[in-house]
């Protein structure tokens, strides 16, 4: 269900497409995504690009995409603009115009001109279009050191970390209320004397310079010796929108963008021919369910469903249904299953111990409560079948028996409370389960047993497993993928042993 009380923050990014994936909106909505954030699009070109180069290019009406922005921002509106390759300089009149108009003052500029391979991406009609026109509006502008060079007067060159900071000031004079001056072009090495550029050998250090209109601060980041950095200029960008859109401060906001930027160079894939993509993903998971859907996640999984089945139309509860088995074994198990409630209300004793909410350890002493309560019809049932108190009592649990409480009660002890409730969850899911089916399948005539099926079918119960499962599927949302795989372990024995439970009752030993 949705939930209206949460606002999920909202960026909008103003950039052209990579067919390749790896830079432009695409790399920008997997960044947005990425940092928890709702990514929108306005599409100023769209690209024939791969690893190697761009082929060609085809540029978006200024009018069309006045349409796009006016669409998204009367409506959905956003947090944050991000501009990356904008194509024209009809397409940055256009920005620069719906900026103003929506009074939009949380902007990343990427002032992109130039591709990581070369390629360049921007008339210089345009690039003088926005210096002039989106420079002013900037909350933070974004150049890398060729893309400084071409709007820096005389185009002079870059080649030390001095030169780099006076060109992040003359940047901040132009307008942008910050500069970030991105370091990748110039890598440096570390001296005695300080930081010089490091050439060909020695690359040490990438030195991204920012520059607040007062302060310098100078955002160190490993040098990594790889091809895959394409997208890098739109990545950080992406990343750095979507902190200001979850309410980071500008400095706290590029900090982490570069963070994140860097963990993607180092953790990048290899793909393509050429300057491939960085890893976007590299600090997110996917759960192998969705939200609501974790036992159907056990209950399917390899390693549980041959398991489950056999648990769950095992010939003992077969027998019981069609009122054919014997009545020593239902005997046997009756006793066991008696012996076995005492250890599962110390388990959930167990459970109230390990939790730490006082309405989590009510219901588990609720719990409790109810297996007392239950024991009390057991021995009663116990009777009808010529079972007395003493004799169910003074009987020795089985090995069965034995292995299958103890397993619960040594993942309750050793384990944190959602490892306890899946090691009982089990009994409670397959229980209803084997019922259910023997109401449709068994035989209730003459079936001494039916009184069984009836308490583990019916509506109490149900609802005792409705109330089960949505505790298993609350305490599963958070958990990573790691521990999902300990769970589904768990899972798989303590059916296995509910499995060899049944198989004890039927053998009547």
């Amino acid at each position: 269900m949705p939930n209206a009380e949460i606002a999920i923050p909202r960026v909008l990014t103003i950039a052209g497409s990579d067919s390749s994936g790896g830079a432009g909106i695409e790399a920008d909505l997997k960044v947005i995504t990425a940092n928890g954030c709702y990514g929108m699009t306005a599409i100023t070109a769209l690209t024939a690009q791969n690893t190697l180069g761009v082929d060609s290019i085809h540029h978006i009406p200024g009018h069309f995409l006045r349409s796009c922005l006016e669409a998204v921002l009367s409506d959905v509106g956003t947090d944050v603009v991000k501009t990356g390759m904008l194509g024209s300089e009809e397409n940055v009149l256009v920005v620069a115009e719906i900026l103003q108009k929506y009074g939009i003052t949380k902007t990343v500029i990427d002032p992109v001109i130039i591709s990581t391979t070369g390629s360049k991406l921007l008339p210089e009609c345009a690039a003088n279009a926005i210096r002039e026109k989106l420079f002013p509006l900037a909350l933070i502008l974004t150049p890398n050191i060729p893309e400084a060079i071409q709007f820096l007067p005389g185009h002079q060159s870059l080649n030390s970390l001095d030169e780099l900071m006076s060109a992040a000031k003359v940047l901040g004079g132009m307008g942008p209320k910050n500069i970030l001056l991105k370091g990748g072009h110039l890598p440096f090495r570390r001296t005695e004397g300080g930081y010089v550029p490091a050439g060909k050998g020695g690359k040490e250090i990438v030195i991204d310079v920012f520059w607040d209109g007062n302060d310098f601060a100078l955002i160190e980041s490993p040098y990594v010796n790889t091809k895959n950095t394409h997208g890098t200029g739109c990545s950080l960008a992406s990343a750095i929108a979507s902190n200001l859109a979850r309410g980071m401060e500008v400095l706290e906001a590029v900090r982490a963008g570069c963070s994140y930027v860097s963990a993607g160079i180092s953790s990048a894939f290899i793909l393509g021919k050429g300057h491939g993509p960085i890893n976007h993903l590299h600090s997110n998971y996917i759960m192998p369910f969705a939200p609501g859907r974790f036992v159907d996640y056990l209950l399917s999984h390899p390693s549980v469903k041959p398991i489950w089945y056999e648990y769950t139309h095992h010939q003992f509860t077969t027998q019981l249904g069609a009122g054919t088995l014997g009545k020593k074994s239902f005997q046997h198990y009756l006793i066991q299953d008696y012996l076995f409630l005492i250890q599962f209300a110390r388990a959930n004793s167990l459970a109230g111990y390990k939790s730490m909410s006082i309405p989590t350890i009510s219901k588990t002493a609720s719990i409790v409560q109810y297996v007392v309560a239950e024991t009390s019809l057991h021995l009663d049932y116990c009777s009808r079948f010529g079972l007395t108190q003493p004799q169910v009592e003074e009987t020795e649990e089985s090995l069965a028996c034995t292995a299958y409480t103890r397993f619960v009660l040594d993942i309750g002890m050793s384990q944190d409370f959602f490892a306890l409730q899946v090691a009982m969850a089990p009994c409670l899911l397959g229980y209803q389960e084997v019922a259910l089916r023997l109401a449709k399948e068994g035989k209730k005539d003459d079936n001494i047993y039916w009184e069984w099926v009836e308490s583990y079918s019916g509506k109490s119960y149900g609802e005792a497993v409705i109330r089960g499962r949505e505790l298993l599927e609350d305490l599963s949302q958070d958990v990573g993928v790691k521990r999902i795989s300990e769970l589904v372990a768990i899972f798989a024995k303590a059916t296995r042993m509910e499995r060899n439970f049944w198989q004890m009752g039927l053998e009547g030993s």
